[in-house]
Protein backbone atom coordinates (compact mmCIF):
# COMPACT_ATOMS: atom_id res chain seq x y z
CA UNK A 1 0.00 0.00 0.00
CA UNK A 2 2.98 2.25 0.75
CA UNK A 3 4.63 1.86 -2.50
CA UNK A 4 0.81 2.59 -3.96
CA UNK A 5 0.18 5.75 -1.77
CA UNK A 6 4.38 6.61 -3.19
CA UNK A 7 3.18 6.38 -6.81
CA UNK A 8 0.26 8.55 -6.23
CA UNK A 9 1.86 11.36 -4.57
CA UNK A 10 4.72 11.05 -7.57
CA UNK A 11 1.67 11.47 -10.18
CA UNK A 12 0.18 14.48 -8.18
CA UNK A 13 3.68 16.14 -8.08
CA UNK A 14 3.92 15.43 -11.73
CA UNK A 15 0.53 16.69 -12.85
CA UNK A 16 1.09 19.79 -10.20
CA UNK A 17 4.39 21.11 -11.84
CA UNK A 18 2.11 20.30 -15.60
CA UNK A 19 -0.72 22.31 -14.14
CA UNK A 20 1.99 25.07 -13.25
CA UNK A 21 3.11 25.15 -16.30
CA UNK A 22 0.29 25.43 -18.84
CA UNK A 23 -1.14 28.99 -18.30
CA UNK A 24 -5.12 27.86 -19.12
CA UNK A 25 -5.04 24.36 -16.45
CA UNK A 26 -3.57 27.11 -13.99
CA UNK A 27 -6.02 29.75 -14.42
CA UNK A 28 -8.74 27.26 -14.34
CA UNK A 29 -7.20 26.12 -11.12
CA UNK A 30 -7.30 29.60 -9.28
CA UNK A 31 -10.71 30.23 -10.90
CA UNK A 32 -12.33 26.88 -9.53
CA UNK A 33 -10.45 27.08 -5.85
CA UNK A 34 -11.53 31.39 -5.67
CA UNK A 35 -7.47 31.11 -4.76
CA UNK A 36 -5.38 34.26 -5.40
CA UNK A 37 -1.92 33.90 -7.32
CA UNK A 38 -0.05 34.88 -4.03
CA UNK A 39 -1.79 32.06 -2.25
CA UNK A 40 -0.49 29.21 -4.50
CA UNK A 41 2.83 29.24 -2.51
CA UNK A 42 1.10 28.20 0.29
CA UNK A 43 -1.34 25.45 -1.33
CA UNK A 44 1.59 23.80 -3.00
CA UNK A 45 3.61 23.87 0.27
CA UNK A 46 0.79 22.80 2.15
CA UNK A 47 0.11 19.12 3.38
CA UNK A 48 -3.02 18.77 1.26
CA UNK A 49 -1.16 19.61 -2.00
CA UNK A 50 -1.61 16.27 -3.54
CA UNK A 51 -5.17 15.88 -2.66
CA UNK A 52 -5.96 19.34 -3.95
CA UNK A 53 -3.84 18.54 -7.69
CA UNK A 54 -5.59 15.43 -7.74
CA UNK A 55 -9.19 16.52 -6.99
CA UNK A 56 -8.51 19.46 -9.42
CA UNK A 57 -7.63 17.19 -12.32
CA UNK A 58 -10.40 14.36 -11.44
CA UNK A 59 -13.10 17.04 -11.29
CA UNK A 60 -13.09 17.24 -15.13
CA UNK A 61 -12.99 14.06 -17.85
CA UNK A 62 -11.23 16.19 -20.60
CA UNK A 63 -8.79 17.76 -18.15
CA UNK A 64 -7.88 14.16 -17.07
CA UNK A 65 -7.97 13.34 -20.62
CA UNK A 66 -5.31 15.87 -21.63
CA UNK A 67 -3.52 15.99 -18.64
CA UNK A 68 -2.84 11.89 -18.83
CA UNK A 69 -2.07 11.95 -22.29
CA UNK A 70 0.70 15.02 -21.65
CA UNK A 71 1.77 12.63 -18.86
CA UNK A 72 2.42 9.66 -20.82
CA UNK A 73 -0.01 7.83 -18.11
CA UNK A 74 -3.27 6.10 -18.59
CA UNK A 75 -6.72 8.12 -17.78
CA UNK A 76 -7.67 5.42 -14.99
CA UNK A 77 -4.38 5.95 -13.03
CA UNK A 78 -4.70 8.95 -12.57
CA UNK A 79 -8.58 7.97 -11.34
CA UNK A 80 -6.97 5.59 -9.23
CA UNK A 81 -4.68 7.98 -7.60
CA UNK A 82 -7.08 10.19 -6.73
CA UNK A 83 -9.47 7.72 -5.15
CA UNK A 84 -6.30 6.58 -3.23
CA UNK A 85 -5.15 9.79 -1.90
CA UNK A 86 -8.79 10.93 -1.03
CA UNK A 87 -9.25 7.45 1.52
CA UNK A 88 -6.08 8.26 3.10
CA UNK A 89 -6.65 9.08 6.38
Amino acid sequence: MTNSISHARDLADRLLLHVLEDPELLSSLLGRSGMEPSHLSAVVNGPGVHEFILDFIAENDERVMSCADALGVSASEIGMAARLLARRD
